[in-house]
């Protein structure tokens, strides 16, 4: 089952987003810095619309936007706003 994102979203550890964002050897910062530009789903995937990365110790493939904003929704580093 597809889990459906739309709405607003919460910083619950902007901290540590911050600190990924920052990374600049990290591909997937442009992912972090959109989610610290954004405060819903549907802008966010504005954002990053088509873009992925690859990263050497992630061996399935590319990431795209979907896939790191679950991460980092399971990870708690997000919340869905009520």
């Amino acid at each position: 089952m597809k889990i459906k994102l739309c709405g607003e979203f919460i910083l619950v550890n902007e901290e540590l987003l911050r600190e990924k964002a920052s990374r600049p050897y990290d591909p997937r910062r442009v992912f972090y810095q959109a989610i610290l530009d954004t405060r819903t789903y549907e802008d966010y995937f504005d954002l990053v619309r088509g873009t992925q990365v690859t990263v050497e110790t992630f061996k399935t493939g590319p990431i795209n936007g979907r896939m790191e904003i679950l991460y980092a929704r399971r990870n708690g580093w997000i919340a869905d706003s009520r």
